[in-house]
């Protein structure tokens, strides 16, 4: 693979002076090679974020390390495969940043530097010189011939094959018509040609006929006491005591942990007794981990003298009552809600 290289060394406080240098529109082979000091001395750069903002006559756009920038083994090094979609045409400016610190959230940028970009007289609307007619010229000769010879065959239909246009006429009777439909369908014309029963039957049955028949409601035949009575254990529902659903169908699961885990889907809507005399510690996931519906509880009860605290995964927020993370003593319980996207709700005994 060729590639054309460029090598620039630049200061975070301070502008240096480096080669100007030019690449040219739409090459894919442009390697920068950066040196990145701060005050003159060689920045580190591990556990950094990079990041290069270009500004050109396409308007602004990024390169990051998941789109062309690598980090090399000198300290303070780094390279960039330059995109040809990052800049176009004319003078191009770009900064380098560089983001560090929890969670990237310290940035400093570089001195900007500039290059330039060059058209290239390359593109999709060059015509390849040959010795053949340009090639607009030839397509116009092709298309000018074919509708010559469609025309040339609308000119040779003739009547032999029937009437043009013609519409089907459920009413024409003459065989010899192209209009004429064939193995028509037979319409019936009375109920019993169709094995029906004649309107007057159904008369008879309605409300003030002669034998009227009172339709039975469908629920009905479900309810208690009915022709084909359920129960709520039938259909899988719950039952209800005395008007309230009854405590068999009330009652929550209960679990048991002895050491620590990240909430899962078989936690929801459980009560978790965790019963260790090591200490415990309970992870509340990102939803990347598992995506709990928003509003779903978990119980817990500390069951043994081991310690029970409560931990976050990286990047999740949580609120702690009174910024309490732990369960005080045996037999104290805290619940856990998740409140919303990477959001729960903590509260300890």
């Amino acid at each position: 693979m060729q590639t054309k290289d460029y090598f620039i060394t630049l200061d975070m406080m301070r502008t240096l002076p480096f080669r100007p240098f030019e690449v040219v529109e739409g090459d894919t082979g442009n390697i920068l090679h950066v040196t990145l000091l701060n005050n003159g001395d060689a920045m580190d750069l591990s556990g950094c974020a990079i990041q290069i903002a270009f500004a050109s006559s396409n308007g602004f756009a990024m390169q990051d390390e998941t789109s062309g920038i690598v980090k090399t083994a000198e300290a303070g090094t780094f390279d960039i495969a330059l995109l040809p979609t990052a800049y176009g045409a004319g003078n191009v400016s770009a900064d380098v940043q560089i983001y560090s610190g929890e969670n990237n959230a310290t940035l400093v940028t570089s001195t900007r530097f500039d290059f330039r970009c060059r058209k290239s007289l390359i593109s999709g609307d060059i015509i390849r010189a040959n010795t053949a007619y340009p090639p607009l010229i030839e397509a116009a000769r092709v298309a000018n011939e074919a509708a010559a010879a469609a025309l040339a065959a609308a000119e040779r239909i003739d009547t032999d094959l029937g009437e043009l246009n013609v519409q089907a006429d459920w009413n024409e009777a003459d065989t010899t018509q192209d209009a004429y439909i064939r193995n028509k369908p037979s319409i019936p014309g009375a109920p019993g040609d169709i094995g029906a029963a004649a309107a007057s039957h159904a008369a008879q049955h309605e409300q003030g006929g002669s034998d009227p028949v009172t339709p039975t409601l469908h629920a009905s035949r479900h309810a208690n006491g009915g022709a084909d009575a359920l129960s709520p254990a039938d259909i899988g529902a719950a039952g209800l005591t005395g008007g309230v659903v009854s405590a068999a169908q009330s009652r929550c699961l209960i679990q048991t942990k002895t050491e620590s885990f990240t909430l899962g889907a078989d936690d929801a809507e459980k009560l978790t007794l965790l019963s260790s005399t090591a200490a415990i510690v309970v992870t509340l996931p990102l939803d990347s981990t598992y995506d709990f519906p928003i509003g779903t509880a978990f119980n817990f009860l500390r069951w043994n003298s081991g310690a029970v605290s409560f931990a976050i995964e990286s990047g999740l927020g949580w609120k702690a009552v009174n910024d309490v993370t732990a369960i005080s003593a045996y037999g104290c319980a805290a619940t856990a809600v998740k409140v919303g996207s990477n959001a729960w709700w903590l509260i300890c005994g």
